[in-house]
């Protein structure tokens, strides 16, 4: 009976299937299979890549050579070497000038060390940079004297032409004794044609001059002197004449006597109230820019 147990256990075992084998397992191997192969191709495309790229160089340095033994390469290659030392030249040629320059400058540099020195010898020590500061420094100052200069002869000029013309130059002013009569208030536009004004006599110098020169010719001349609607007497700048010179009896109290004239028949004090419409000579002064005086 245990033989026959055992006959069909042993039997039993037999008639069972065998285990299967885990399908994760075949599809790893499967895919390390592709892998490999995709590898290989892409190394055996590499490897060809390589190769072909080697052939081309070969072949290009290969057609370079044949090239340069050509007689158009021997030409190219005479034209290359001219090139180089025809640039070599030019180098050499460029570095000699700037060695020129450079020495150039150290001779005008020394030529003005020399100068600087001799007009201060505190800067006997100084180095380049600051002597080239000082000589700036002094090159301005010569400009703006130039232009001031320039400026001063343009004065000049106009001051001759006006002296020429008839202006009678005093102190710091010119003046003009016209020789035609006008009325005041037309003496005044005639002057400010020529850029001046009926004369203010600001001091007592001033006014003797004027006085004199009025004397000298004996005539009536319309000065800068009105009165004001309050009876008051003031110059044409709006100013009040406080300090007067009036004649004996003037300012008179005829009507319309509202403007003020030299008189040349008189010993000190020559003011004189005329009729504004009262045609006389005039006097006009001019004064010329700061930059002359």
């Amino acid at each position: 009976m245990c033989t026959a147990c055992c006959f069909l256990n042993t039997t039993e075992r037999m008639e069972q299937p065998a285990p299967a084998k885990p399908a994760t397992l075949s599809a790893t191997i499967t895919d390390d299979a592709t892998e490999r192969m995709e590898k290989s191709g892409i190394d055996e495309a590499s490897r060809k890549d390589s190769a072909a790229a080697k052939e081309t160089r070969a072949s290009t340095f290969q057609d370079m050579v044949t090239f340069l033994k050509s007689p158009t390469g021997e030409r190219f290659i005479i034209l290359e070497i001219f090139i180089l030392i025809a640039m070599t030249l030019l180098l050499f040629l460029l570095y000699q000038k700037e060695m020129k320059k450079r020495a150039d400058f150290q001779v005008g540099l020394g030529m003005i060390r020399s100068i600087v020195v001799g007009i201060d010898s505190t800067y006997k020590d100084k180095d380049d940079f600051q002597i080239l500061a000082v000589v700036q420094n002094l090159s301005e100052e010569v400009r703006q004297f130039a232009m001031k200069n320039d400026q001063l002869q343009k004065e000049i000029d106009i001051i001759s032409k006006n002296v020429n013309d008839g202006w009678v130059l005093y102190a710091t002013a010119y003046y003009w004794f016209s020789h035609g009569p006008q009325t005041w208030m037309n003496s005044q536009k005639a002057c400010e044609k020529e850029g001046a004004k009926l004369i203010s006599l600001e001091t007592g110098v001033e006014q003797q001059f004027v006085v004199n020169q009025v004397k000298a010719r004996r005539n009536l001349f319309w000065i800068g002197l009105f009165k004001d609607n309050q009876a008051k007497w003031r110059w044409l700048a709006g100013v009040e004449a406080l300090v007067t010179f009036w004649k004996w009896g003037e300012p008179n109290k005829a009507a319309k006597h509202n403007c003020g004239a030299l008189a040349f028949n008189c010993r000190g004090s020559c003011w004189a109230a005329l009729n504004c419409e009262q045609m006389t000579q005039y006097i006009c002064k001019k004064v010329p820019n700061d930059a002359w005086l």
